[in-house]
């Protein structure tokens, strides 16, 4: 199983013989044989590498083994009282650089024995990694039916327009402060039609309610630059590229005063406002490590709340 798992991620025999520690020719019998004892092809061994249907079929299986022996292995750590193993958390990069060094740093002081594996991607990935049984916890926005998945609300989150003075003084002259009032007052976005804009990944939450309110403006954006990369974007923004759509906590982080660096930040109503969440899959048994980085997370985001209300 877990060689299968290698070769599928990876959609190489080198690379997953690599990973695995083990030779290309044990990688490739390994895998002949459960073609064999299956009875169908698992893969397609062209260049680039493809699963076959019967391989993504197979690839579910063999996840959920995983998932199984690994939850196996975490239920009796906690019934020897053996505080060791590996917790893998997936985050945004965004929240990942505002939650995590503090969450981090605090868990493993009550938990020096669990290493903290980090995975960043963007929203719906790191959902469905979860379900699939790669990660054991996330920090993200559920949008859809969770059935799977235990799901306990952290925190509200909200989005900014931010964008540089310059710009906006390039392209309205002496009614920049005009329509950046009246973008706000009606939160709707059709007077900056002639604005450029920088964008996160379609599948992240902040550029999904970007798009929604482009639409919702009629306005076909001028898309110059999109990204992952939140931080990146907001380097661009105080360069006056374009404007973009930012958590406003991460504004907050970066800038005590963001007009002294020479940015404007929008406001656009409650509609840019969302829940964020940390979240596991339900199981008979969840590891203890699970539950005691969830306190910590909500421990350590009191905190900052109560800072940023002194």
């Amino acid at each position: 199983m877990d060689y299968f798992v290698a070769v599928a991620e990876e959609r190489s025999f080198t690379r997953a013989a690599e990973r695995l520690n083990v030779t290309q020719q044990t990688l490739s019998a390994n895998i002949a044989h459960t073609e064999k004892e299956l009875g169908t092809k698992l893969l397609d061994r062209s260049v680039p590498l493809t699963l076959t249907y019967a391989g993504e079929e197979f690839l579910k299986y063999a996840r959920r083994f995983q998932a199984t022996r690994r939850a196996m292995r975490q239920e009796f750590r906690d019934i020897s009282g053996n505080e060791r193993g590996r917790l893998r958390v997936g985050v945004t990069a965004t929240r990942g650089h505002i939650i995590m060094p503090r969450s981090i740093a605090a868990f493993q002081k009550q938990h020096p024995l669990i290493s903290i594996e980090l995975h960043e991607g963007e929203n719906d990935q790191l959902v469905e990694w979860l379900s699939g049984g790669q990660l054991d916890l996330v920090v993200a926005t559920i949008t859809g039916p969770a059935y799977d998945l235990v799901v306990h609300d952290l925190f509200l989150e909200k989005i900014v327009l931010v964008v540089a003075y310059d710009l906006l003084r390039e392209l309205y002259g002496n009614d920049a402060d005009a329509v950046v009032a009246k973008v706000e007052k009606t939160a709707n976005l059709s007077p900056f039609a002639d604005l450029p804009f920088l964008t996160v990944g379609k599948r992240d939450v902040a550029g999904n309610l970007a798009r929604q309110a482009f639409e919702s403006a009629g306005i076909n954006p001028h898309i110059k630059v999109m990204s992952r990369n939140s931080e990146t974007l907001m380097a661009l923004a105080v360069r006056g590229v374009g404007a973009c759509f930012l958590p406003s906590e991460l504004v907050a982080s970066t800038f005590t005063k963001p007009q002294d660096a020479g940015l404007c930040v929008i406001e656009l109503g409650k509609d840019m406002t969302y829940s964020v969440s940390v979240a596991w899959r339900k199981a008979e048994h969840v590891w203890s490590a699970i539950t005691s980085f969830d306190e910590v997370l909500k421990e350590q985001l009191s905190e900052v709340t109560s800072e940023a209300s002194v």
